[in-house]
């Protein structure tokens, strides 16, 4: 299955050193979200987040303004940030909107993609294959796509593309057993259609490979409990909690 989204969480990290903080911030605050350890209606502490992170509040704040852009995020005046209620068809149709770009990069990479570039994207996907250890197994999956994606050299379509991938779920090898054997099925068919530039059936399969892997995502969730668990904080917050972070200051679009 496709998996673009490789920001590793496990728990509460240490300081980040990334050159951009507000990237690092948002890329955390997403996998918190989207794998469901931040439930929909739960309060952003801002303090929790940037001591978690290591670093001051105002990195945390823009985070939360990219990620309200995302949908992720409801930005409440007066109130604070709020993790945003996901629904099923919003996951799905966000896979199937990725996949559209994606599979158009696909077919123009069926043009594009030299000789040597599609030797090395078979060992690539001969590299995933071959790999045991799950992360290994990511990063050759992120690199089997991220040659696809860029293969055609449109700043564009890389730039939608990579705006749409940070938004979605889920670490597909840590939840699906069968994860590996699938994306190794999905991908030799892929890169069968590139070698034999077929720019039409490349474009068909990676958005096919795609639109499946929404449908595991909104599997993996509701297994999760993502839909059956009681909303955080927002309906609830009391007044104290209102009053106290009435400033400006405490809003994700605050200087």
């Amino acid at each position: 299955m496709a998996e673009p989204n490789l920001v590793e969480s496990t728990g509460r990290p240490g300081p980040v050193t990334h050159p951009s903080l507000k990237d690092a911030a948002a890329a955390y605050l997403r996998e918190e979200i989207l794998t469901g350890r931040l439930v929909p209606g739960t309060k952003i502490d801002q303090d929790e987040i940037s001591r978690a992170l290591g670093m001051s509040r105002l990195p945390v704040r823009e985070a939360l303004i990219e990620l309200a852009q995302e949908g992720l995020i409801d930005a409440v005046p007066r109130r604070g940030a709020f993790v945003a209620r996901l629904e099923r068809a919003d996951i799905i149709d966000h896979y199937r909107i990725f996949g559209l770009i994606a599979g158009l990069a696909a077919s123009r990479a069926a043009t594009s993609l030299t000789e040597e570039q599609l030797g090395e994207l078979r060992r690539i996907h001969e590299s995933f294959v071959a790999a045991t250890d799950p992360e290994e197994k990511a990063r050759r999956n992120h690199d089997f796509h991220k040659m696809i994606n860029q293969a055609n050299g449109s700043r564009r379509l890389a730039s939608v593309l990579g705006l749409l991938s940070r938004s979605l779920p889920v670490r597909y090898f840590e939840f699906v057993p069968q994860w590996a054997e699938i994306s190794a099925s999905h991908h030799a068919r892929i890169l069968s259609a590139l070698e034999a530039r077929d720019a039409h059936d490349a474009q068909r399969i990676v958005e096919h490979h795609i639109a499946e892997s929404g449908e595991l995502a909104v599997e993996i969730l509701q297994e999760m409990g993502y839909w059956s668990r009681p909303a955080g904080d927002w309906d609830d917050a009391d007044d104290a909690d209102d009053a106290d972070d009435a400033d400006d200051a405490d809003e994700p679009g605050a200087a």
